[in-house]
């Protein structure tokens, strides 16, 4: 999974694991138990990534799939992936989660239930990171451009739809 923060990718993570049987490894959830235990926030997300691809080998080393829910910024990501999926004899699919509307996304940005590496909104970084407001628009144009994505095949969800319309694409595509 990869896109935004507030994107949908957790959302359709968990529609993933439930319906496939994936194991979903939360980049936020662990990042935010990194904090938690002590560390500060740079070296957090080094350590997050670390254990969310020890985690992703675990899990494909016992056979089951996996679902690495991060909103991919770096080629590492892309690299680690693609090398776990090959080691293990697994296909290895790309889901990208987009959310062009800045309104929608900030109204799910604040109504979701958050974690505490997560955007309390458009313009609101994650408390870590401080309260001072920044350029929204910005940070999610950036953000954007950021994303990286392989060069072969995958699917890109355009996530201001309803969830009805998107999740038969993603099981089109996982299905292919």
């Amino acid at each position: 999974m990869s896109g935004v923060p507030g994107a949908g990718k957790s959302t359709v993570a968990a529609y993933v694991g439930r319906v496939y049987g994936a194991v979903v490894v939360d980049y936020d959830v662990i990042k935010s138990a990194v904090l938690d235990a002590g560390f500060g926030l740079g070296e957090s997300t080094r350590a997050a990534y670390e254990v969310m691809y020890a985690q992703s080998r675990h899990v494909l080393r016992q056979g089951r799939d996996v679902v690495m829910d991060s909103p991919c910024f770096w080629p590492r990501i892309l690299d680690e992936g693609m090398a776990m999926a090959e080691e293990y004899g697994a296909t290895y699919r790309y889901v990208e989660c987009q959310m062009a509307d800045l309104k929608v996304l900030d109204e799910r940005l604040k109504g979701r239930v958050r974690l505490r590496t997560h955007r309390r909104g458009v313009g609101h970084p994650p408390v870590d990171v401080g309260d001072e407001l920044e350029d929204g628009e910005a940070f999610y144009r950036g953000a954007t451009e950021r994303v990286q994505r392989p060069a072969g095949d995958y699917l890109q969800l355009d996530m201001e739809r309803p969830l009805a319309d998107v999740l038969p694409e993603v099981d089109a595509y996982l299905k292919s």
